[in-house]
């Protein structure tokens, strides 16, 4: 047998190039993202015309939001849910954005009243095929969005609600939304406000050792690679130690006091989420070189694994730019 496989007979070194701790390609259902969509789902479930969830860069505000579009899609078939990612508008018509998203057909310098009616039409119908009236509109980056696209996206709301059909649309932004609310109010334009900005959900990454536990032992017992395998990503990585009975999660304090040592009095709300799974991945894979029945974490290697993931050079950044909310 090949030194190479592990007790699961899984041969980790032709594997390790496309594990999803090496591409960085995997979702986690975090305490964060379980709590939000407890509230959105609420919120759909009710149908809202709007609410939006902001965080500080680097949060995983973005991942959040496509798991939320995933979960909302299983628990409601019947709603038609559309992702988008607002670049600033560069058509100045979110319409024109959203159908060359869609790649639906259009004429050369087709009137922008026809644009507005084909998307409404492509609503409709993915609707009748769901037998639904509820389309859900997620709009990441929606602080990008400009007062004209706001006011679209009213018109649609209110042409989608004269065909019987409602509209929720959900908004994923940094903290920077909250001045476009301001700004909204400045020029009197509350119905929009009122639409889709003023049920606001704060986002935050991880601001516990309970949080972050729960975290490492999805690692440890729920993500598996190759899928189906039974194979969780420490037992990949660590397939004797993990034999042996380690486990990431036993050593939750270890990193997470070296992660709030970085953060500083700042407190565990400077900690990005992404840098702060940085850190767990190198560790994974730099220990996959030591793995042994006695294996253990070291100070020196959860220091490394920090050094690598450039998240005190993060954080020191982000102290410096002016506070919000």
């Amino acid at each position: 047998m090949s030194e190479n496989l592990n007790t699961t007979g899984l041969d980790r070194e032709l594997l390790l190039e496309e594990h999803p701790v090496v591409t960085t390609r995997y979702t986690l259902i975090t305490p964060m993202i379980t709590k939000a969509y407890s509230i959105i789902r609420e919120r759909v479930f009710a149908r809202h015309t709007g609410t939006f969830m902001y965080a500080r860069p680097r949060m995983g505000k973005t991942r959040c939001a496509t798991i939320i579009r995933d979960l909302l899609a299983a628990e409601f078939p019947r709603k038609y849910i559309l992702y988008h990612t607002s670049d600033g508008d560069k058509t100045g018509r979110v319409v024109g954005d959203l159908i060359t998203a869609l790649k639906l057909p259009t004429k050369s310098k087709e009137p922008y009243n026809q644009l507005k009616e084909k998307f409404i039409l492509h609503v409709v119908t993915e609707l009748e095929e769901r037998k639904g009236n509820h389309f859900i509109l997620i709009i990441d980056e929606n602080q990008m969005l400009t007062i004209d696209a706001y006011t679209e996206l009213s018109v649609i709301h209110n042409k989608l609600e004269s065909r019987g059909i409602n509209m929720t649309t959900l908004g994923f932004g940094q903290s920077e939304i909250l001045e476009k609310q301001t700004l909204l109010f400045s020029l009197g334009a509350t119905n929009l406000v009122a639409r889709f900005l003023c049920e606001p959900i704060k986002f935050v990454g991880c601001l516990s050792l309970d949080d972050f536990t729960s975290i490492l032992n999805e690692y440890d017992s729920n993500k598996e690679h190759p899928l189906d395998s039974g194979c969780t990503y420490t037992q990949f990585f660590l397939p004797l130690a993990y034999a042996s009975g380690f486990r990431l999660a036993n050593a939750g304090e270890l990193i997470w006091t070296a992660l709030l040592n970085i953060a500083g009095d700042a407190g565990a709300a400077a900690l990005p989420l992404e840098h702060t799974l940085r850190v767990v991945e190198d560790i994974l894979m730099r220990s996959r070189h030591m793995d042994n029945a006695d294996f253990s974490l070291s100070n020196e290697m959860v220091a490394i694994a920090i050094d690598k993931s450039l998240i005190q050079d993060f954080v020191m950044i982000m102290q410096q730019a002016p506070k919000k909310v």
